[in-house]
């Protein structure tokens, strides 16, 4: 017993670090560590976060998972925290492991086909992302009822070869996709990651980037804005979308180049909500503005609560009790739930560069009212509610 501890301890320890040294360039953005002292304390703080033993059991065990019934693909910051903690509390979904200690994805986002696993994005492998199966059985044989699981990985939707994967390993899933004003989530996104930077430095990451980005990282939001139109990240949101894995190329992790070089692919929701439209049909895809989830989250459970029994989503009915929600129970659970608040509060220290030239400016409104044409075209497509149209859409 003694030896299989010390064993599993020294397995831990290699795992953790070989994770930590693709995460370090791959999703922190920095370069890995060259003092003995800086990789020590690195790679110690990033073993207190991630989960190494837990991840090779899932690997290993894989074979006997299950596999989600529905997914949030995104966009980030368009309310997919708060929509999958609806989705476990009022619709008992069980959500993906995690492989970060986080108080907000764990649980709800699993990372994988955006390639955090060192870069592994192989179909039959997702399952050690989910429950076991007996798990599953007995659930159904003690309460009757199936249990239904859930990945709501971000960024998924603006990731170009995440679609495809899906729709292999799982052709028949639902799928959920948040959106936001432009303008707003571009900023939001910004603060958020600015944060994480701080993060990343407070775990004694280095200042300096790996070799594979470009003009990475963005000075400001301006500057962010224009890496994500430049030809350069053009192209590789080009070559991405003919991704199929096994793994992943560095340049594709996360985004591709890195989580600032796609502000304006992100918020090109009718191009990326088309993927899925065409891959799945119609009927499977359900869009929440986010505005609109605050507004009346029982509509919309009501309606994913029908893509989960396999029927249609349209015409939601609200009239039974039990899956009614008023929004002074919703606005509450929101306030202790959303840490990206807090996480983004911590960026008070430094003054954050919001403002964008005229130029800039009017190119941003520009895309937005082209996108507000395309997203009216995709909603008649996919019958979305005149109801739940935001009102973003409408100034």
């Amino acid at each position: 017993l003694y030896a299989l501890t010390i064993g599993l301890l020294f397995l831990g320890i290699i795992t953790g670090v070989l994770f930590a040294r693709f995460i370090i360039p791959h999703v922190f953005n920095r370069a890995l560590p060259t003092s003995y002292y800086g990789a020590a304390y690195t790679y110690y703080q990033l073993l207190l976060i991630t989960y190494p033993l837990e991840t090779i059991w899932r690997f290993a065990t894989a074979w006997a998972r299950c596999l989600p019934d529905v997914y949030v693909v995104g966009e980030v910051r368009c309310g997919t925290t708060s929509l999958s903690a609806l989705l476990v509390e009022h619709l008992h979904v069980r959500g993906p492991f995690t492989p970060y200690v986080h108080p907000t994805l764990q649980g709800k986002e699993s990372f994988y086909f955006v390639g955090h696993y060192w870069g592994c994005v192989h179909p039959y492998l997702y399952r050690m992302c989910f429950p076991l199966v007996i798990e599953r059985w007995g659930y159904q044989m003690i309460t009757g009822k199936r249990m239904h699981v859930y990945d709501g990985c971000a960024q998924y939707l603006n990731s170009p070869w995440c679609c495809a994967l899906i729709k292999k390993v799982t052709p028949k899933a639902g799928i959920i996709a948040g959106i936001r004003d432009p303008k707003s989530q571009n900023a939001s996104w910004w603060k958020f990651e600015a944060a994480a930077q701080k993060w990343g430095e407070s775990l004694g990451l280095p200042p300096s980037v790996p070799g594979f980005r470009i003009k990475y990282p963005p000075r400001n939001l301006e500057e962010a804005l224009k890496l994500s139109d430049s030809k350069e990240i053009k192209s590789l949101f080009e070559r991405a979308l003919k991704l199929r894995g096994p793994f992943l190329p560095s340049w594709a992790v996360p985004t591709p180049n890195g989580q600032l070089s796609g502000l304006t692919q992100m918020t090109r929701y009718s191009h990326n909500i088309h993927r899925f439209v065409d891959a799945f049909g119609p009927k499977r895809v359900i869009v929440s503005p986010v505005s609109k989830l605050s507004e009346n989250p029982g509509i919309l459970l009501d309606r994913i609560s029908r893509l989960l029994d396999g029927d249609s989503p349209e015409t939601p009915n609200v009239s039974d009790g039990s899956r009614e929600i008023s929004k002074e129970s919703v606005f509450t659970r929101q306030d202790t739930r959303i840490e990206a608040k807090k996480l983004n509060a911590t960026s008070s220290a430094k003054p954050l560069e919001l403002t964008l030239s005229p130029a800039m400016e009017k190119a941003v409104n520009t895309s937005k009212r082209r996108e507000v044409e395309e997203l009216r075209k995709l909603f008649s497509k996919i019958q979305h509610p005149e109801a739940n149209v935001p009102s973003w859409m409408e100034q």
